[in-house]
């Protein structure tokens, strides 16, 4: 197998080479011979469909390892890292990161590793605390929260399939038929 090379620049005025040029040396150095690269064009908000791409021959085993310049050039979060990650990792397929120094294959990438995984874990904290908070001021502030009482509801809905309905007929998901 070969390892996967993915560089992507935001605008057709960049050159790839500020990335391709540190990976394929670090292909080298890691004693690979030869390599696949995937270039893509695009901003980091946009569907990367030449990213995904890669991810899938990796996953279908045409690629051991996934090398790129920085994480977020491949990884539009920490918590997309993280999660991608731990799913290649589980499949035998190590993440080099070549600025950063992510290399699952020494002490101090694995220790980098435990870092980027404790980051992940307070963004998705903070993310959660700051909402609540935000909710919570709304609600002080007076607020009203949710369709209002009483709005009319465009989608006409079973009044059986909704939880709470003291009225409903259908409880513990037994069918009612007439005798």
């Amino acid at each position: 197998m070969i390892p996967a090379i993915y560089v992507r620049v935001s605008t057709e005025k960049q050159s790839y080479d500020q990335q391709l040029d540190p990976c394929i040396n670090f292909a080298k150095f890691k004693g690979f011979n030869e390599w696949r690269i995937y270039k893509e064009v695009q901003s980091s908000g946009k569907e990367r469909k030449v990213f995904r791409e890669m991810l899938k021959n990796t996953r279908e085993g045409m690629h051991n390892c996934i090398i790129v310049f920085k994480i977020d050039r491949a990884w539009r979060s920490t918590r997309e890292f993280v999660m991608d990650f731990d799913n290649l990792m589980n499949q035998g397929i190590n993440i080099f990161s070549v600025t950063e120094g992510l290399d699952p294959t020494t002490v101090m990438g694995k220790g980098m590793l435990h870092m980027i995984v404790v980051f992940a874990e307070i963004e998705k904290e903070t993310i959660s605390q700051n909402t609540k908070e935000r909710l919570q001021a709304l609600k002080n502030m007076g607020t009203k929260l949710g369709r209002p009482k009483g709005s009319p509801d465009k989608n006409k809905r079973n009044p059986r399939n909704y939880y709470g309905n003291k009225n409903r007929s259908n409880k513990g998901g037994v069918k009612n038929r007439a005798k």
